[in-house]
């Protein structure tokens, strides 16, 4: 039902802020990240991450250039993953 009709905008930026509360993001860090939760929000989850390396992911650089801390790539992956895993349970 997710896939239909998405998911709203608060609950997932609420979601994502959990895994990156205790982080300073910069520029293209948030606006990577704010992509990530429109796509959720239009899609429901993301069910294939390569979508990642295409626009308008991209339009700042590439996953490797904006997250050179892979800790916090890992946080970000982790919150795309609890998405997934919370659309297949519902």
């Amino acid at each position: 039902m997710r896939e239909i009709v998405g998911l709203d905008m608060a609950a997932a930026k609420a979601a994502f802020a959990k895994y990156l509360s205790d982080v300073s993001l910069d520029s293209r860090q948030i606006y990577f990240v704010n992509q990530i939760v429109e796509y959720i929000v239009h899609n429901g989850l993301m069910k294939d991450l390569s979508v990642l390396q295409e626009p308008p992911f991209t339009d700042r650089g590439s996953i490797v250039e904006i997250f050179t801390d892979l800790t916090l790539w890992a946080r970000i992956k982790k919150a795309i993953d609890r998405f997934n895993a919370n659309a297949v349970a519902a």
